[in-house]
């Protein structure tokens, strides 16, 4: 499928600059607005942009139909969610409802609570997206008062029976850290008899590949956990501005009492002077929902869906 013919061009890694420089501007929480979130899954998705009516467009490509992962963005400079050039969204969904045979595929995702009413007024349906957990950084990095007691108990476990290191992600760690995925992988589908979930975990494998392979050229931040010379847990996450930092990834070994909430918390406390941290959605998943709302998230940042009308 060539979406050259649209003035779309390939996401490539030399346009990471320029697509966040503008997505930088926007103000909203969430991680769909970096050029990283959506990078790491071109195993999955062919991805293209382009400048259209003055908006930065993003389009998802799989088999034989293709989606927008993100509203269009104004290219504007003010630091602001100006509103949308009315022509714009008849435009790129009739874009999407020329290449998609079926056209309740075409759709917008990850459009910010603030920005709904262009897509309303445009006559969309609007449907709800998944929400992320944002957090506010000193709680995760200081676990204290009551709520946290049992996550300040599992740390304190950890860092009573294990001899460890925790360090700086290096490029010698990645075969340890794609291996820990596998094994974290096969053990959670052992235990969760669930088709999608496993199918989601399979999914996911390349998107890890791909940000623990080239987190020095998508500038994320790696920490590992070392144990008898082993990468047990490993933990990644970006800055999107000078006030909220994103969890990108993180796995541990399950059989490890306490260290999940460790290197959580550990790397949180790093990340002094960003007052959010934001741990991203749930997938959906009725357990990791119950674990991230245990971390008491200061609140949930919405997502929506538009559809074609």
């Amino acid at each position: 499928m060539d979406l050259s013919a649209y003035g779309l061009v390939p996401l490539t890694i030399k346009d990471k600059y320029l697509i966040d420089g503008i997505l930088n501007r926007q103000d909203t929480m969430l991680s769909a607005y970096s050029f990283t979130s959506h990078y790491i899954w071109r195993d999955h998705f062919n991805f293209h942009w382009g400048i259209i009516n003055g908006c930065l467009c993003l389009f998802a490509q799989y088999g034989d139909y293709v989606y927008m992962p993100l509203p269009p963005v104004s290219t504007e400079k003010p630091d602001s969610n100006p509103p949308l050039p009315p022509i714009i969204l008849p435009d790129l969904f009739n874009i999407m409802d020329k290449i998609n045979n079926n056209k309740s595929v075409s759709r917008i995702e990850n459009i910010d609570e603030s920005r709904i009413e262009s897509f309303i007024a445009a006559g969309h349906k609007i449907k709800p997206g998944e929400p992320e957990y944002v957090y506010l950084r000193e709680d995760l990095s200081n676990l204290k008062g009551n709520p946290y007691k049992s996550k300040r108990a599992v740390c304190n476990y950890f860092v009573k029976h294990y001899r460890y290191s925790y360090e700086p992600f290096e490029p010698g760690h990645a075969s340890q850290c794609i291996e820990l995925y596998d094994s974290w992988r096969q053990n959670r589908t052992n235990k969760v008899r669930d088709s999608f979930y496993n199918a989601m975990l399979e999914d996911s494998l390349p998107a890890h590949r791909e940000a623990i392979n080239n987190y020095k050229t998508l500038e994320l931040t790696g920490r590992v956990v070392i144990i008898d010379n082993r990468v047990e847990g490993y933990i990644f996450g970006f800055e999107r501005n000078k006030d909220i930092f994103y969890i990108l990834l993180e796995v541990t070994n399950p059989g490890i009492k306490g260290l999940a909430q460790f290197i959580f918390r550990e790397f949180c406390n790093e990340k002094a002077g960003y007052i959010y941290i934001n741990a991203l959605g749930d997938s959906g998943l009725e357990n990791l929902r119950k674990v991230k709302l245990s971390y008491r998230p200061f609140c949930l940042a919405r997502t929506f869906t538009a559809c074609s009308v």
